[in-house]
């Protein structure tokens, strides 16, 4: 049961995806990617990829757990399969996290090797890249809309937000993804669950300015591709 919640965290809280088109782009798998979980919900009923309605939810922490995404066994446990509901149907899901991310990672442009360890990101800047030596640095997805049904933000834990919209000063994420398929639960019966993900492309570069170098506020958190299932 613990490691079921533990995978479903790493890889749920991975599918942020920012954000704007700028003049030059390129990823990198992050060496750590931290993220911070205060509420894991199931969502039923009529529930889109934009709405989580009719929702249980098994996991819930007010202080929140930090985890690091990129080694699953550092992950604890957030959450338990015996708050599902029996008989009921399960079509999406709804994870909300801090706004902030901790990342470390380098990234390869058209014209350097830049690395996490600037000056911290935030909604309003991205983080800012360096040639130096690698650290810590804070990331987050900026203001703004457009940024696809699954994902917006909130200024409180259990809030609703607009899809698609991260509005200015909120500091926690909604992240909502689709189940393989609607997952119905069984009286007496806990489920396994088989999800596969990669963060080879989770560190984002963003050049405004377009000529590659570690000169600007350029680094923001990616997305893996995630395929999530359940059986019994």
């Amino acid at each position: 049961m613990k490691n079921f919640f533990k995978t479903l965290i790493i890889a749920l809280a991975l599918t942020i995806i920012s954000f704007n088109v700028f003049a030059e782009s390129a990823t990198g798998r992050p060496t750590s990617y931290k993220v911070t979980a205060f509420k894991l919900e199931y969502c039923a009923g009529a529930s889109t990829l934009a709405s989580c309605v009719d929702a249980t939810t098994v996991g819930e922490s007010s202080a929140g757990v930090e985890m690091d995404l990129v080694d699953s066994s550092s992950a604890v446990s957030f959450g338990t399969a015996g708050l599902l509901e029996p008989g009921k149907t399960y079509k999406f899901a709804q994870i909300t996290i801090d706004r902030e991310f901790k990342m470390t990672g380098t990234v390869t442009t058209s014209a350097a090797t830049c690395n996490t360890g600037g000056t911290d990101g935030s909604e309003d800047a991205g983080g800012a890249t360096s040639a130096g030596s690698i650290s810590e640095q804070v990331v987050a997805p900026q203001d703004g809309t457009g940024n696809g049904d699954g994902l917006n933000t909130v200024s409180a834990v259990g809030g609703t937000g607009t899809a698609g919209t991260f509005t200015d000063d909120d500091g926690f994420l909604q992240v909502r993804w689709e189940l393989s398929s609607p997952f119905t639960v069984s009286a007496g019966k806990i489920p396994s669950m088989s999800i596969a993900f990669d963060i080879s492309a989770a560190l984002v570069f963003n050049d405004g300015s377009g000529n590659g170098a570690c000169d600007g506020n350029d680094f923001y958190p990616g997305a893996p591709t995630i395929s999530n299932t359940f059986s019994y």
